[in-house]
């Protein structure tokens, strides 16, 4: 069986509760063929960079589940005729890792800086670079 990532981004009036039935209701498909799910993650509401379907604002969640393939055609087309659920976007991962997946934010972007000083400074140029392109 392969390892899944999905992301889903909820509208902003969605409720924890339609969150959750929209959670499980992914969890008894993937149960139906064979998989489960390793693990949900919330994030709560996040700014967007820019407007998706008239919002500007937004509930992510994440749901990591061991699966068939002929599973995801079938939660695709449970997602897409969920009009609470703007993007959705499926990921394949390699192997699963249980730590806790932190939005990224200013103090992720210092600790790999500080990575890669010790590794030999090849990352450290590319954020020099980033930078002054923002400036």
């Amino acid at each position: 069986m392969r390892i899944y990532e999905l992301c889903l981004i909820f509208h902003n009036d969605t409720t924890d509760e339609q969150q959750d039935q929209m959670t499980q209701s992914i969890a008894a498909i993937v149960a139906r063929h064979g998989g489960s799910v390793l693990k949900t993650e919330k994030w709560g509401k996040k700014n967007f960079k820019y407007v998706i379907k008239k919002q500007s604002k937004g509930h992510y969640c994440f749901v990591i589940f061991e699966s068939q393939s002929p599973a995801l055609p079938e939660i695709e087309r449970s997602i897409m005729y969920n009009e609470s659920i703007l993007r959705y976007n499926f990921i394949r991962l390699e192997k699963f890792v249980d730590a806790p997946v932190a939005p990224a934010g200013d103090d992720v972007k210092a600790d790999t800086e500080v990575n890669a000083d010790t590794e030999g400074g090849t990352e450290t140029v590319a954020a020099e670079q980033a930078a002054e392109i923002q400036e």
